[in-house]
Formats: structure tokens, sequence, C-alpha cells
């Protein structure tokens, strides 16, 4: 399958380049994924922390489930989703490590300003801050991962980018829950510029986890842009007209795809932020229990489930099922469907933390076998500006609906905390379904998008 869009004339000026110029080795470009993936693992720590503190934070801040939801979900997605286009814009002209370093910067430092909150409006601006600077990684990370492996090899990169994301919610869950227990057991701390409780000292320290990463960044090279044959310059990057021209050409496959992706995203925020309060409040677990027994399943679930899908897609694209992308994350969310019912409803947290393992498994396979599509149709001098307005999408409508549906239910509809198990039971399985609906129906105009763009190249 070729990566050239039918929709738009990729006949550059740029200079050629011989193959081996343009190769990068299988060791360097498998660091430089290792590299980022060290980055995602940390910035999913500091974004998912807050899940673990749900309860100590609404009790010194008094707040309700549905404002604990906006500082999950649209707090953070809010600038998070809408930054992610302009910096994208950025990531495609000049030196994309440099603009995720700044974002490793400004989201450290916000994730440390957290602790600092006395009350809910300084806690909603600091996650913004974190959505900002995290808004870096995903788009110039899969840019430079474009740049540094053939097409063919693609999904199985990104599979593992995307996947080690989710050991960062693990171990924000794991590492989280043994630094709070320790905390908890001390009391307030008093440092010289005030005195803090557990839940914001945790912030504090789990901020720090940065600094490693940001020398680990500084040692890997940004790659050249590259078009099939011709090296672009970073001033080549197209304007925002030309990316939006470009989207709604193709509106059939990008539109349900962006929606579709999103809703599978919305089910797992959805249960990754509340499946800890979940066993808090329906199986009278401790922070500390749920990072030694659920951290380790969201770390193993969601990464074999990730990675694990973007090897099968790649494994399918070689056997010439060129809509592998789309077909194998339908698949995986009809696995996932009647596990994602069942594990809130089950009486023993050990059976539903087993139903839950493989949600999470089958339910993240789109987020690397799926998400791979979108670079795989789209022109490198606009990647990084696609996946933006993918992320534009994902983030509000699932970091904000998922956590907050599932928080609205248990507030508005059932009316008592530890009804949360009914909310988890209908709100993720509900996304899950919409999500199929929508992948499904850009199944042919995709096929057809596939076909021109073969017929075009050759």
């Amino acid at each position: 399958m070729t990566s050239v869009s039918p929709a738009i004339d990729l006949e550059t000026t740029g200079p050629s380049i011989s193959p081996d110029d343009t190769a990068y080795s299988p060791l360097r470009s498998w660091l430089v994924v290792a590299a980022l993936s060290f980055a995602a693992i940390v910035s999913y720590i500091d974004r998912q922390i807050i899940n673990l503190l749900v309860d100590p934070i609404k009790i010194d801040l008094g707040l309700s489930d549905v404002q604990i939801s906006l500082l999950q979900g649209f707090s953070f997605a809010l600038l998070y989703a809408v930054m992610a286009i302009p910096l994208a814009w950025i990531a495609d002209r000049y030196n994309r490590k440099w603009v995720i370093l700044g974002g490793l910067i400004c989201w450290s430092a916000a994730t440390f300003g957290s602790g600092l909150a006395m009350g809910f409006v300084f806690l909603f601006f600091a996650r913004m801050f974190v959505g900002i600077g995290e808004a870096t990684l995903s788009p110039a990370g899969f840019s430079m991962i474009s740049d540094y492996f053939p097409k063919e090899k693609l999904p199985a990169a990104i599979g593992v980018f995307t996947g080690t994301g989710f050991i960062g919610s693990g171990l924000a869950l794991v590492i989280g829950g043994y630094l709070y227990a320790q905390l908890e057991a001390i009391g307030s701390i008093t440092l010289p510029f005030g005195t803090f409780k557990p839940w914001q000292m945790t912030f504090f320290a789990v901020s720090l986890l940065s600094v490693p990463v940001f020398f680990c960044l500084l040692l890997i090279r940004e790659p050249a842009r590259k078009d099939g044959n011709v090296v672009l310059a970073d001033d080549d990057a197209p304007p925002a007209l030309e990316i939006l021209s470009f989207i709604r050409n193709n509106a059939l496959v990008f539109f349900p795809l962006f929606f579709g992706f999103s809703c599978f995203a919305a089910a797992q925020f959805g249960i990754g932020a509340w499946a800890p309060s979940y066993f808090i409040r329906v199986h009278e677990w401790t922070q500390l229990e749920v990072g030694q027994f659920f951290g380790p399943v969201v770390m193993f679930g969601g990464v074999t489930g990730v990675v694990a899908g973007g090897f099968a897609a790649e494994k399918m694209l070689a056997a010439g099922i060129k809509d592998a992308t789309l077909r194998l994350p339908i698949i995986a969310i009809l696995c996932a469907l009647p596990f994602a019912i069942a594990f809130p409803l089950v009486s023993s947290p050990w059976v539903a933390l087993a139903l839950l393992a493989l949600v999470l498994f089958f339910g993240t396979v789109p987020f690397g076998a799926g998400v791979a599509t979108f670079p795989l149709i789209t022109p490198n001098r606009m990647r990084a500006q696609v996946i933006a307005v993918y992320l534009l999408i994902a983030n509000l409508l699932g970091y904000s609906a998922g956590p907050l549906l599932v928080a609205w239910l248990t507030d508005y509809v059932f009316g008592s905390p530890t009804a949360i198990d009914q909310s988890l039971a209908l709100a993720p399985p509900a996304t899950m379904i919409i999500g199929l609906v929508l992948v499904w129906c850009a199944f042919k105009p995709y096929r057809n998008m596939v076909e021109k763009t073969a017929m075009e190249s050759n």
C-alpha cells in the first residue's frame, strides 16, 4: 500500500536522494522510538496520576464527581486538543526534537504546579498547562517516527510508541499508590514554600521524573523529512487551508475515522479515569492496593493490546490486506464489548480485574493498528497537522466525554457515588458501539482511496 493521497500532488521540488541517504539502521530507528516512548511513559504518569487521587482531592477541595471528571478530562483536553494543531504546524516546519523538549518543560512544571492547588480553579488551569505541554509529543513524535521507518514497518513502530503510554498509565497507579501510601503515613509536610497534603506531595514527586527524560531526548537526532525520493525542507509544510482541503477532499475516510477512533478512545479514557474509584468505592480497596493490583493490569493489558495490534496490522498489510488498519480495530472492539459490560457488575474484585484486563487488551488495539492509518494515507509534509486534527477530536471527545459521561450518570442518573459500577457498565460500551458504526462507514471509501492512490502511483 502506498501512502500518497489521491487528493494532492506530491511532486515537490526537493533534492533527489539515493536510498542510502534516506534509510536509517533498524537499531538507530528503534532507539529513537525508545527515547520517544520514555517521554510518553512519563507524560502519561503526569497525566493520569490524578485518577488515583480522586477521593483525597474531593475531600480537601470539596468537589463533586462531575468536577473531578472535568479535572481528569476536559481541563487537560481543552488546550491539549486546541494547541495540538498550532504546535503541529510548528513541528511540520521546525526541529521536532526541540518542540518536544519545550513541551516536556511545560507539562512537568504544570504537574508540579498541580500540587500547589488550593481550589478547583487553580487545579483546572494547572491541568490545562499539562495539556499544552503534552500536545507537542504525539504529532511531532509520529512525524519523526514516520521519517525513521519505511511505510511497511510503520504500524509496528507507532504501535510501540503509542502502547508505551499505557506503561505510564499503569506506573501512575503503581508509583502513585506507593508514594501516596508513604506520604499518607507521614501526614502533611512543611516545605519552605508552604505545608502540603499527601496528594499534593505526590504531584511534586512525579513531576521530577521528567528530568532524566529531558537528557535522554537531547541524544536523539532530528531526521530528514522525506516524501518518496524527495527530501523536504523544514519550510515545505503546507498552509492550514491546504491541510483542511486535503481532509475535506477525503472526508468520507477521515471524518468517520476521526470520530470513530475517538469513540474508542472515549471508552478507554472513561474506564481509565473511573476504574480506580470503582475498586475503592465498590470493593473497598486502598490507593496502594489499586496501584499494586490494577496498575500492572493497565500496563500489561494496554501495552500488549496496542503493540500486538501494530504488529498484527503490519503482517496483514504485508499479506495484501489493504484495509488491515480498519478491519483489525473493529474485530478487537467487538471482542472487548461483552467484557466491558460485565466487569463492573461482577461481585468479585479479582474477576472484575481479569475481565478488565481483556477490555484493556482488545480495547487498545485501535490505538496502534487504527491510528497508524493516518500517517499511512497522509503526505509527509502534513502528517503532524493531520494527526493533530485527529488528536483535537479524540481528546475533546475522548478525554472530555469519556470520564464526564460516567460521572454524569453517577451523580445525576443513579445519584450515588457507589453506583459507579452501573455507570461504567453503560457509558464505555455505548461509546464503543457508536465507534464501531462510524469506522464501518469508512471501509468502502477507504478502499477506494487506496486503490486510486495505487493506480496514480504506477
